[in-house]
């Protein structure tokens, strides 16, 4: 995947979760995602970062995480 492409995905990420930030890294030839919201590294936790090997991963999550949860449909 090139660095273009990986940079539209952040770019789509952080126009669909705003107060996330959203990054990519390369270790050992794969990319990892990487969304922080407001925490210092020492006390981040599931409420406040995730680390996933997919962009599409990544969008799960956040769309499941507290706060980003599409309202309840009225039945």
């Amino acid at each position: 995947m090139t660095a273009s492409t990986l940079d539209e995905q952040r770019a789509e990420l952080s126009a669909e979760f705003p107060g996330w930030t959203i990054v990519y890294t390369r270790p050992a030839g794969r990319v990892r995602w990487w969304a922080t919201r407001g925490l210092v590294r020492e006390r981040m936790d599931e409420r406040g970062g995730f680390t996933t090997w997919s962009a599409e991963d990544l969008r799960r999550r956040l769309r499941g995480a507290a706060g980003n949860r599409r309202p309840m449909s009225a039945r």
